[in-house]
């Protein structure tokens, strides 16, 4: 369990705009290789719905949630070895 000043720390760092460039690059790269693979058949011939748009959006939200907090427990690692 996080401390409240951990929880501070590994917040400051999903929020660092490092952290969250590299993950919003992430989010771009495999979201879109997700969306081909969920999506693949509806992009290629041109019938994407207002839901598919949806949902390959809110695709992009899990890797990027998954690069941060990486990020974020990275950190907080070296953080605890040092004090």
């Amino acid at each position: 369990m996080l401390s409240r000043n951990e929880f501070k720390f590994a917040l400051s760092v999903i929020f660092s705009k490092k952290v969250a460039k590299r993950s919003a690059i992430v989010a771009l790269i495999v979201g879109t290789i997700l969306a081909f693979i969920n999506h693949g058949n509806l992009i290629f011939s041109g019938n994407l719905t207002p839901e598919c748009w949806i949902k390959m959006i809110a695709t992009c939200f899990v890797p990027f949630s998954v690069s941060s907090v990486s990020a974020a427990m990275t950190a907080l690692e070296a953080h605890r070895a040092n004090t």
